[in-house]
């Protein structure tokens, strides 16, 4: 590896360790610091760079690699393979493991609104301020995508908690796993994370606001935007010669 001097890498301190660090590294290579072909040094030696442990630089590295940006070939080490995320193909927009994409988005469609309605009428002073929190964090602009991501999935959480219905909070825990891996591939997409966010903030001040029904608006209105972002990038990339 080259182009890596002594006070290029800074030791992550912040509580979320392993997104700080993906962060840190995308930026290494992005900026041209650690090229295309180059071999990253072993995990033990990134990890007394980066000043972290080594389970926190593992995870930092799978994110890393999840972007389009490292890859792991196993018994030889880990490889920088481009210096510009990837973009969510076509098959993974549509299909996820067992289920299509259509049918991720009707089950959201069938619990959502109702469950921001239903906190809107129920949201304790202690769980606004606990949306507003996380609204904060959500906003910083240097946080990784995979953070935004884990924010998001606690964002919706939080809401359908606030709801009390305890059958609600089982049923969209049962879904979160599969909320949690395809937001990953969705935020690459051109412009998802401010849309997201702006979703989140127009939603969450309604429940905070006990308004029921612009609640449910605002949830229903979220996971349109998406499935409208979506329909956007494929067409864009279909209809490219």
């Amino acid at each position: 590896m080259t182009g890596i001097g002594p006070g290029d890498i800074e030791p992550i301190r912040r509580l979320k360790v392993a997104d700080s660090v993906a962060a840190q590294l995308e930026q290494l290579i992005t900026r041209g610091d650690i090229k295309p072909g180059e071999k990253l040094p072993p995990e033990r030696v990134l990890a007394e760079q980066f000043g972290v442990g080594r389970s926190s630089m593992r995870e930092a590295i799978r994110v890393v690699e999840a972007n389009g940006l490292l890859r792991t070939d196993h018994g030889r080490g880990v490889f920088v393979v481009s210096d510009k995320k990837t973009m969510p193909k076509l098959s993974d927009l549509l299909v996820f493991d067992d289920f299509t994409v259509p049918e991720l988005f009707e089950v959201r469609l069938s619990l959502e609104p109702d469950a921001a309605s239903f906190a809107a009428r129920r949201i304790t002073a202690q769980e606004a301020a606990n949306l507003q929190r996380i609204l904060a964090e959500a906003e910083n602009p240097q946080l990784s995508d995979d953070a935004f991501v884990k924010l998001d999935a606690a964002l919706h959480r939080a809401i359908v908690e606030a709801t009390k219905n305890t059958l609600l909070v089982r049923l969209m825990e049962s879904i979160e796993p599969l909320f949690f891996k395809y937001s990953h591939r969705v935020i690459q997409l051109p412009g998802r994370r401010a849309h997201a966010h702006a979703g989140h903030v127009a939603m969450c001040q309604a429940i905070i606001g006990h308004r029921v029904r612009d609640a449910r608006s605002a949830a229903l209105s979220h996971i349109r935007d998406v499935e409208r972002d979506i329909a956007e990038h494929l067409e864009r990339t279909t209809e490219r010669p």
